[in-house]
């Protein structure tokens, strides 16, 4: 059993090189902006640093799992911000290893009231195959003739506005659409390569009493040759020290989060995804779990 479930994880991953969302996602995306769009870079003006673990499906052997460090900065001599993502996804016998940086010039009214970000970003991303956990299954499989890793690079663009209340932004990534063979499979007419996505997200900032918000939000995810992906959900914030939220996937997964600020400057964050059919059959109950710690470098 074993060995099919590594088998699969290999199918999944090279049909993800050609037809499927190649890059990792978190349930989290209000709180990282910046790795969605780089438009949004250091707009939010809260100079960060932080670290995210997610571990997805724990019943699977070789279950996904994602390690984030990330930082977000605003130059305000400059007029622009900058943030940084590296990160390391494994799933079964594959990995990604990626660094993502943006920049974003800001263009601010007058009344410094409506902030408008224009943002680039270079990203490096290192796919590679343990074809150690693959012997077994493939035997003598073309697929194990290819390279054991492969590296890429590609680049993306976006906008985002914000008034402090409503934000909306709109951004591709993978523009370049580099191309990436790691098999090597005779009479192959399809080269494996990195698809566009594009994101689009929106949110409001609903004030509700004394230091209370809710904020509504949604993200909508288009990847070229997969389905169109949309999240909504909202999160009740009190005083910036207290936070819990609802969020829905339509036809994946339901997802509740929660987050307090320990210290002035330090907040921890969890969340947990609930997958509806047909994924929770084969899961046996188990999820996602999501954790993140950040460092606010303002009050």
């Amino acid at each position: 059993m074993r060995k099919i479930l590594l088998l699969l994880c290999s199918t999944a991953f090279f049909s993800q090189l050609s037809i499927a969302q190649q890059l990792h996602f978190t349930s989290q995306y209000l709180q990282h902006n910046s790795m969605y769009n780089p438009g949004a870079a250091g707009i939010a003006n809260k100079n960060m640093v932080g670290v995210s673990y997610r571990s997805m499906w724990a019943s699977f052997p070789g279950n996904p799992k994602t390690f984030m460090i990330y930082s977000d900065f605003n130059l305000e001599k400059l007029n622009a911000g900058i943030g940084a993502y590296a990160y390391r996804d494994e799933t079964g016998p594959t990995s990604r290893t990626g660094l993502q940086l943006a920049y974003s010039y800001h263009i601010t009214s007058r009344d410094g009231k409506n902030k408008f970000g224009l943002g680039l970003e270079l990203r490096g991303l290192q796919f590679a195959i343990d074809k150690n956990k693959l012997n077994g299954s493939l035997g003598d499989d073309p697929v194990l003739g290819g390279s054991s890793n492969k590296l890429g690079i590609d680049a993306g663009a976006g906008a985002y506005f914000t008034n402090g209340t409503f934000s909306a932004g709109a951004a591709v990534s993978q523009l370049i659409q580099s191309k990436l063979e790691l098999s090597n499979v005779p009479g192959a007419t399809e080269s494996g390569r990195l698809y566009r996505h594009y994101n689009f997200n929106a949110n409001y900032k609903w004030q509700t009493g004394d230091n209370i918000y809710l904020i509504p939000n949604a993200l909508v995810r288009v990847v070229e040759h997969a389905p169109t992906e949309y999240e909504f959900g909202v999160i009740a914030n009190y005083q910036e020290r207290l936070w819990w939220g609802l969020g829905w996937r339509i036809h994946q997964f339901w997802t509740l989060q929660a987050g307090f600020r320990l210290l002035d400057k330090v907040s921890l964050t969890y969340s947990y995804d609930y997958y509806q059919q047909p994924i929770d059959v084969f899961t046996q109950g188990s999820g996602a779990h999501e954790i993140g710690l950040r460092f606010d470098f303002k009050k």
